[in-house]
Parts: C-alpha cells; structure tokens; sequence
C-alpha cells in the first residue's frame, strides 16, 4: 500500500531557496505537521516543494500520496488532514459531502495519460492509436493501476484497451497494482515494459521516460486542484497560499501539469 514518507536531505536541499523566498527566512525546526493528502499525479510537485510548504506553514509536512479514490474515501470516512490535492471530480465528492472549506481551491493544470519504459530501453511509438495498438501488442509484461482503488489513469487506459479490441488479448500480461507511483517504480526496475500512469508520476522518476500520452482519439486529461478540507486551521492557508506562488506554478509545469489558456 501507497506509504508516506518524511522528507530526504537531496529534498530538503532542492526546496531550501523556494522556502527561502516563500518564508523569507531559514526555515525552522517545526513541532506541529502539516498534513496533506495527495493524488499521486502530484507526489513529485510536492516533494520538491515540501520545504516552502514546511517554512510557509511553520509546520513539518507530514504527506500521504495514493489513488483518488483512495483518498476520497478516507476524507469521507472522517479521516483529519489540512489539505487534499485530487482531481476536479474527486473534489466534488468531497464538495458535496461538505468535506471542503469554503475557500476557493487552487487549480494546479492537468496532465495526460501516458506510457512509461525503462531508462535506456528502446524508443516506443505511440503516437497513433495504430502504432499504439501494435506497441501493446508487442509488449511483454503492461502495468497500470487498479481502476476498483479509483487509480484514474488506471481506470481510462483499462477502457482504452476494451476500445481497442484487444483486452481479452493483452490480458494474461497486464499486471494491476495499488498505486500509480508502484507502476512506475517497477517499471524503473525492469519488472514491466510498459506502464501506464498520469505523465507527471513519469516525469518525475528519473529511472523511466515518457514515452508520450495515450494518442487521438484514446487521450485523457485530467485536472487537478488543491484544496482546505472544513475545518482544518490557518496552515491549511498557508499551503495553498505556496501552491499559488510563480515558484510552485513552475514546479508543476516542470512535471508537465497545464494551465487552460
């Protein structure tokens, strides 16, 4: 199951100038956390800023990543956090359970479906919905995560597939794991040839390259937000205030999230 895990001092390093900036002062040794539960599309975004948000917040982060769904259901179950980073309709979930503040949530951009092989492994095409087909075809072992744990990317490439005429096909070589971040993780290791996850969990993980987005007509975006759960206290602000910065703005782009224009 998808873990949180606290910051590493390569983290802390890269982020220490955001923080800086964001704090406007070293960042200090802080008692209380604050707790974010996030989409894994956003995992990479937040660990590299997770010491503006630690100094922005006066509190440690204390950050747990999963599926949307996952984390939907857990928020809906009464579990406490200050902030949730999920997708606009797991958001709504929550919306309308009045699970959410009343202020208004931080649009992050969106990202896109798309395919992950291993560092150095051959060029995959899939720039058409032939020459995607042809490659999944071809592929000896395809990961993607599990559609029932509300895994989004999961959940529209394992219709992608249906589409296509080739699930009963594939199937004996497709693995479903928990989480989006595991996908990529094994494929990083060689267990999988391909895997399948929100471009920005690809982006991320420097032991995998992005193939490229599921193409016309089977491509999916997906747009994420961030957001004060009801009742969670003035760090919870503080969080989304370093989410609006130009600073966070360039980190998620960096990952590959867009912004409407």
């Amino acid at each position: 199951m998808p873990k949180v895990r606290l910051p590493s001092e390569r983290v802390l390093a890269a982020g220490l100038l955001l923080a800086v900036a964001v704090a406007g002062s070293w960042p200090a040794a802080a008692s209380e956390t604050v707790r974010v539960l996030a989409a894994g599309a956003a995992q990479g975004a937040v660990l590299r800023l997770e010491p503006a948000l630690a100094a922005a917040s006066a509190a440690r982060l204390d950050a747990v990543f999963d599926t949307v769904g996952a984390l939907r259901d857990r928020v809906l179950r009464g579990e406490v956090a200050d902030v949730v980073i999920l997708s606009e309709a797991g958001l709504a979930a929550l919306e309308k359970a009045g699970k959410i503040a009343a202020a208004a949530a931080v649009d992050l951009g969106s990202i896109a479906v798309a395919l992950a092989v291993r560092k150095g492994a051959p060029a995959l095409d899939v720039t058409s919905a032939d020459a995607l087909k042809q490659a999944l075809l071809s592929a000896a072992s395809i990961a993607h995560a599990d559609p029932a744990r509300g895994a989004t990317a999961g959940a529209h490439f394992a219709g992608v597939l249906e589409r296509l005429g080739i699930a009963a096909e594939v199937r004996t070589k497709v693995v479903v794991l928990p989480f989006g971040g595991e996908v990529i993780a094994e494929v990083a290791r060689g267990r999988f040839e391909i895997g399948v996850s929100q471009s920005s969990e690809i982006v991320a993980h420097p032991g995998v390259i992005l193939a490229g987005p599921l193409p016309h007509p089977y491509g999916h975006r997906t747009r994420y937000l961030a957001a004060k759960l009801a009742g969670a206290p003035a760090r919870a602000d503080a969080v989304l205030a370093v989410l609006q910065t130009a600073a966070a703005r360039a980190v998620f782009a960096e990952l590959g999230f867009e912004m409407p224009r």
